[in-house]
C-alpha cells in the first residue's frame, strides 16, 4: 500500500467525465472508443450486418422475385416485432437495475467518506480541554488518522474484490496479481502504525472488522485515560458515525457480492441470440440496396450489445472502470479532510475582531453587509 497522501483539486480520474453541457464532443467520442464493450458490441455486430447485405446482395443479384429463397420464411413482421419488444424490454430492465446499482454504490461510498469524517472530527474536537497531556493528545490524534485512512482503503478494497475477496487473500503469496487495485491508494503514514499490528492485519481475512474493532477499542482506551472532555452521552456521536460507515460497507456488499437473477439473465441472452439471427433476413426485405440492409443490421445489433455490455460495466461500480465510481479521488479526498482536522486543532479557535457590531446585519440588495466573494476578492487583490 502506498504510505503517502496527496490531493489535488484536478486529480487524474478514473472515471468519464462528461462535458455538462453538451455530451457528443469529440473528446467524449474518443473516450467512448476506448471502451471494451464498444469493441465487444462492434464485434458481435458487424457479422449480423454482414449477413444482412450480403443476403440482400445475392437475392437481388442472382435471383428474381418469383424464386427468391427466402420467400415465405417470414411471411409478416409481427414476429419480428414480438421478439424485438421482448428482447427492447428486457434489456431496459437489466440496464435499468445496473444503474439502480451504480448510484446505490454511489451513495454508499460517498456517504462512507462522509461517516469517516464526522467521526474523526467530531474525536478530534473532543479533546479540546482533556485532562490527559498535549502529548497523549497528539499520539491518539495522529493514531486515530491513519486508522481511518486504512480502513476507508480497506473497504474500497473488499467493495472491489466483491465475492472473491476470499480467494484474493489466500493468492496473496502468488504475487500482485491478484490484490486489488485499492491496495495501491494513498495512506496518511501507515509506516507510523507498529509492525505487530501491521502483520496481524495483513494475515487477517476480516482486515476492515479488525480495523473497526481497533478504532472502537482506542476510543474506549482514550475514554479512560481523559483524553476527551465530553462526557460518554456526547462521545457516542462519534461511535454512531464510525458504526454507520461499516454499516453501509456492510449493505454495499450486495452490489457487488449478488448478480442479477440467473434466470432473467438467460432469457435476455437466448432473445438476444433469436434475434441476432432472425435481424439480417428481416432487414433484407426492407430495403432493395445491399448497404442499407447491411447498416440495418448492424446498428440494431450493436445499440443493443453496447447497451447491454453498458449494464454489465455499471453492476460493477467499484471495479476501476471507465464507468465506475472513481474511488482512488475519494480516497484522497479523505486524507485530505483528515489532515485538516489535526491542522485544525493546532490553530486558534475563531474571535471576533474588536470592535465589532453588536446589531447582526443580513446581506440584502442594499448590500449592508459584506458577501463571502467580497472578502475573497479583497485578500487576493
Amino acid at each position: 500500500m502506498a504510505q503517502t497522501a496527496y490531493y489535488s483539486g484536478k486529480h487524474a480520474q478514473e472515471s468519464l467525465s462528461y462535458t455538462p453541457y453538451v455530451c457528443v464532443t469529440p473528446r467524449n467520442l474518443l473516450a467512448l472508443f476506448k471502451q471494451p464493450k464498444f469493441y465487444v458490441a462492434l464485434a458481435i455486430a458487424i457479422p449480423c450486418g454482414v449477413i444482412g447485405g450480403g443476403l440482400k446482395y445475392v437475392i437481388k443479384t442472382y435471383y428474381d422475385a418469383d424464386n427468391d429463397p427466402l420467400q415465405g420464411l417470414i411471411n409478416t413482421n409481427e414476429v419480428y416485432n414480438t421478439l424485438s419488444f421482448l428482447v427492447v424490454f428486457l434489456a431496459a430492465f437489466r440496464l435499468g437495475a445496473a444503474y439502480t446499482k451504480f448510484w446505490s454504490g454511489a451513495d454508499y461510498v460517498y456517504n462512507i467518506i462522509g461517516d469517516f469524517f464526522d467521526s474523526a472530527s467530531d474525536l478530534v474536537s473532543f479533546n479540546r480541554g482533556a485532562a490527559a497531556s498535549a502529548q497523549e493528545v497528539d499520539d491518539f490524534q495522529q493514531l486515530i488518522i491513519r486508522l481511518f485512512s486504512l480502513l476507508n482503503s480497506l473497504i474500497f478494497a473488499e467493495l472491489e474484490a466483491g465475492s472473491d475477496r476470499i480467494q484474493n487473500g489466500a493468492s496473496q503469496d502468488n504475487g500482485n496479481a491478484a490484490l486489488p487495485q485499492s491496495y495501491d491508494f494513498e495512506l496518511i503514514d501507515i509506516g507510523g502504525i507498529s509492525d505487530e499490528h501491521m502483520d496481524k492485519l495483513i494475515s487477517s481475512p476480516n482486515k476492515v472488522e479488525l480495523v473497526y474493532s481497533w478504532l472502537q477499542m482506542i476510543i474506549v482506551d482514550g475514554c479512560h485515560q481523559k483524553l476527551f472532555s465530553v462526557p460518554p452521552p456526547v462521545l457516542t456521536q462519534a461511535m454512531s458515525d464510525l458504526g454507520k460507515a461499516v454499516v453501509r460497507f456492510h449493505e454495499a456488499q450486495k452490489i457487488t457480492e449478488v448478480p442479477f437473477p440467473f434466470p432473467y439473465m438467460m432469457a435476455l441472452q437466448l432473445l438476444l441470440t433469436t434475434h441476432w439471427w432472425i435481424t439480417p433476413i428481416v432487414m433484407q426485405r426492407f430495403t432493395e440496396l445491399w448497404y442499407w440492409a447491411f447498416l440495418f443490421s448492424f446498428g440494431t445489433q450493436f445499440s443493443l450489445w453496447f447497451m447491454l455490455g453498458l449494464a454489465m460495466e455499471l453492476d460493477q461500480p467499484f471495479q476501476h472502470t471507465r464507468n465506475s465510481v472513481d474511488m482512488r479521488y475519494l480516497q484522497r479526498l479523505l486524507n485530505h479532510r483528515l489532515l485538516t482536522i489535526t491542522d485544525t486543532f493546532k490553530s486558534p479557535s475563531p474571535h471576533l475582531k474588536k470592535p465589532f457590531k453588536v446589531n447582526l446585519e443580513r446581506n440584502v440588495d442594499d448590500h449592508a453587509g459584506k458577501a463571502l466573494l467580497d472578502i475573497v476578492s479583497t485578500k487576493s487583490a
